[in-house]
């Protein structure tokens, strides 16, 4: 999990997903991960990578059923006692927490969905006092102008530090709003952001349009702008349900 060390207080919220999953028992199946995901956003079948004629096991945290993609689910599910939250962490080369070899690869990138109160989610992006500023941007996805911030240094969280055994890692990063003060009637009508964090883990090479684009290429970003959806009728970016294809004709 990356964590945002020069956000207040973001760095506080993000830095608790890895432990706070695992410390509660969350490290579920991938297969129901990516059921909740589909929750917040559809998807393309081919985000989950190729299938390989096995069944997924329920047992256990990994989906057999799937090739690994370039992106790998790594974690995902709502964040215990946190009013809502919800986190869904994926890596390019990236060390997940149960494995042995801990190392981040050369063309390593961490992307972390995001779903938190829009009053956290200004402050999540803004840069602390004595750290390198932030840039506000603006980038087109799929058709839509959304707004986003760069920022030339986030630092990974001390608490993936105990999870994953990896010594501190700076990078560049960037964060962007896929859906802005969308309400939830389960939490007592409260208004949420989608966001999804990028981080360069030990590059300061700055995270570009194309990185960003290319990473959500799978995901129905038009269709959370095109029509905002009734709150109690959730998205599902599995193959079986077909709003998933309904969104995707609206890309």
């Amino acid at each position: 999990m990356v964590g945002c060390g020069c956000l207040i207080p973001g760095f506080l919220l993000v830095a608790t997903i890895a432990w706070s999953l695992q410390l509660f028992g969350q490290l579920i199946n991938k297969s129901e991960a990516w059921r909740g995901l589909g929750e917040l956003i559809a998807y393309d079948d081919s985000a989950r990578g190729a299938l390989t004629g096995e069944e997924d096991n329920p047992n256990t945290s990994v989906d057999e059923s799937r090739e690994p993609g370039e992106f790998e689910l790594l974690l995902g599910g709502d964040i215990p006692f946190s009013g809502g939250v919800e986190a869904y962490w994926f890596g390019r080369a990236v060390p997940g927490p149960d494995q042995v070899d801990r190392t981040y690869g050369s063309d390593a990138l961490s992307v972390t969905f995001l779903k938190l109160p829009s009053d956290q989610s200004e402050a999540a992006t803004t840069a602390a006092p004595g750290t390198p500023t932030h840039e506000d941007m603006t980038v087109s996805v799929q058709g839509v102008e959304l707004r986003g911030r760069r920022l030339p240094e986030m630092v990974s969280d001390e608490i993936y530090f105990q999870i994953s055994g990896l010594e501190e890692v700076r990078g560049a990063g960037a964060a962007v709003w896929l859906r802005e003060s969308f309400i939830v009637l389960e939490e007592d009508g409260e208004a949420f952001d989608l966001m999804v964090f990028f981080q360069r883990p030990g590059s300061s090479q700055p995270i570009t349009d194309a990185d960003i684009v290319d990473f959500l290429e799978p995901f129905h970003v038009a269709a959370l702008n095109a029509e905002v959806p009734d709150e109690e009728s959730p998205q599902d970016g599995s193959e079986e349900d077909p709003s998933a294809d309904e969104a995707g004709e609206d890309r």
